[in-house]
């Protein structure tokens, strides 16, 4: 499935769903913030929302430091 991830073309492999996105991201689910189409998805959404073709998914990661 052809998304648009953090501004850049994405061929997804996984099933379709956040979590299976974050995974191939690299990305740490407890650490993420995410958006689909411009819209914010709450982390109790993550496991039911369905990818669609070409959505456009930004993932936020939170980063600390000092």
């Amino acid at each position: 499935m052809k998304l648009i991830v953090n501004g850049e073309s994405h061929d997804h492999k996984g099933n379709g769903t956040l979590p299976a996105l974050i995974a191939e991201a690299g990305a740490d689910p407890e650490r993420v913030a995410i958006m689909v189409n411009g819209d914010v998805v709450r982390r109790k959404e993550f496991e039911f929302l369905r990818l669609n073709e070409g959505d456009a998914v930004e993932i936020l990661t939170f980063a600390g430091g000092g």
